[in-house]
């Protein structure tokens, strides 16, 4: 078909005028069939029911080709089902408009007007309309039909398999997955008398990323979300007071801003150990583990006070006489949980006796799941891709460096791990001296906020960043939509083109 004589394609809704041109194209498609065509009354019914799933493409007037759907409630069938069972014996009682999937009932499109992409318009129109509708996805059965040329050397799946891999030619079924439509299983007896497919069908899938569950609560998820990121700066303290005073100084800023979360760094409370500089590091950094349960209750007033979430950096803890690395998510309800630094730094196990966590886990809160990974944790990809498995959206990261090699380890890491994980990175740290305290004499700081490298988001991965070393904040938006679009539709896919057949990450506790 020459491109440059059609003068206009027209995609509308199917009326029953278009019965004569629907049944001519299902007899030329389906002519091995007994049974091949709807009568007018079955289409009229499916028309009546639900006018928005059925449609038709024209050519300068002439009919090219259409589309059938219905909407159902797909917990009540099983995915072996067949195409009777699906539309109800044809009479399309199985429609149900509070239902969760569209079913695709027919596509069509005449063999005059192939090569067009006019498949292609009709798919695109049914995603449209299932994300226009709230609902899960698109499902239907797909016919295979070159599978009798094969069927007595390999089985459908061995079949789906080679056409995957091109070693077979299926054009309905290169059609289907070149449009974004995966394979969930292969289902037998599926259209009664199809002797091309043995009466095989592959069911295939399309999930909808922007379908919501339905809520009686009328508050929903926020998507857009603004992160606040604080570069710390350390001075000497002459007590809890002053550390907290400071601490609500800036979570007042970010607040101020409508921040939903406040990100701290890395031991920004390790001033209050210059009252302790005559004990050795591994004594004082014990006495500023005392602090930690007050900084906790404190942070989780000022969470509750300034309507914030606050990721309260990290402090060090005494529990059975160990001695860990920890902080708190103290959500704006006035709940809290604690993460700890799983992999702790040669010199902190040398000079200060840590010991590293054991527990990996991700958080929920009001603007999505988010993970923690304090400082040296990011330089090892295993656990952001443990917490991406876990759903991670976004991936906190309050880090202390003295030197600008250390930071650009955590940097660098933390850009990866964006990257690889799909989602946002915040890492914020502390600047300046402190030089009546040992072991934290001096430190080096830029906080940043990362993102993928795709077209929705900067080209550079880098969202925002602070001036290296200097006290401030910073302040970023970053679009949760965005990566349930690059989950799916990215230049390139890095969680959905892992290969689990080959390699895994496991966690073994």
């Amino acid at each position: 078909m020459n491109l440059k004589n059609i003068e206009k394609i027209e995609l509308n809704y199917l009326e029953m005028d278009d019965y004569e041109a629907v049944v001519d194209l299902m007899k030329d498609e389906y002519r091995h069939l007994k049974d091949s065509t709807w009568s007018r009354e079955e289409l009229a019914i499916l028309i009546n029911k639900f006018p928005k799933g059925q449609v038709s493409i024209k050519i300068d007037g002439e009919f090219a080709g259409f589309a059938l759907s219905l909407i159902v409630d797909y917990d009540k069938f099983e995915d072996n089902h067949t195409y009777k069972q699906i539309t109800g014996n044809y009479t399309f009682d199985t429609f149900n408009p509070l239902g969760n999937i569209l079913y695709g009932v027919d596509v069509f499109v005449s063999k005059k007007y192939r090569g067009l992409r006019l498949g292609r318009r009709l798919y695109d129109y049914r995603k449209e309309l299932c994300e226009e509708l709230n609902l899960k996805g698109i499902i239907f059965g797909g016919r295979l039909p070159n599978y009798s040329k094969y069927a007595n050397k390999i089985t459908p799946r061995e079949y789906i398999q080679k056409v995957k891999e091109k070693e077979i030619d299926d054009p309905v079924l290169n059609f289907q997955l070149s449009n974004d439509f995966s394979v969930r299983r292969v289902i037998k007896n599926y259209l009664e008398g199809d002797k091309e497919s043995c009466e095989y069908a592959a069911l295939l899938g399309w999930n909808n990323i922007y379908y919501t569950q339905p809520k009686k609560n009328p508050l929903t998820q926020k998507t857009v979300i603004r992160l606040g990121l604080i570069q710390w700066q350390v001075r000497p303290y002459n007590n809890i007071e002053e550390v907290l005073e400071q601490a609500e100084y800036f979570i007042n800023a970010v607040s101020n801003y409508r921040s939903d979360f406040a990100l701290f760094p890395e031991f920004f409370n390790a001033p209050l150990m210059s009252k302790h500089n005559h004990l050795n590091e591994a004594e004082a950094i014990r006495e500023l583990a005392g602090y930690t349960k007050r900084f906790r209750d404190e942070f989780s007033k000022l969470a509750i006070s300034y309507n914030i979430n606050i990721i309260t950096g990290s402090m060090p803890e005494l529990v059975d006489g160990h001695l860990y690395n920890v902080g708190f998510l103290c959500r704006r309800d006035g709940t809290t949980e604690k993460y700890s630094k799983i992999h702790v730094t040669p010199d902190e196990e040398r000079i200060w006796g840590l010991k590293g966590s054991d527990e990996i886990k991700t958080f929920n809160t009001d603007c999505g799941k988010i993970g923690v990974l304090i400082c040296y944790d990011t330089e090892f990809p295993e656990l952001g891709r443990l917490l991406a498995k876990e759903g991670m959206e976004i991936l906190f990261v309050p880090f202390l460096t003295d030197t600008q090699n250390g930071y650009s380890r955590v940097r660098v890491c933390s850009q990866a791990r964006a990257i690889e994980n799909e989602c946002y990175v915040a890492i914020a740290g502390c600047v300046g001296n402190l030089p009546n305290v040992s072991n934290m004499d001096i430190q080096y700081a830029q906080s940043a906020v990362f993102t993928p490298c795709d077209f929705a988001f900067p080209s550079n991965g880098i969202k925002a960043e602070s001036t290296p070393n200097t006290e401030m904040i910073l302040v970023a938006d970053v679009d949760l939509d965005l990566l349930k679009e690059l989950h799916t539709f990215g230049g390139v896919t890095n969680l959905k083109d892992r290969r689990e057949d080959l390699y895994e990450v496991k966690l073994k506790k």
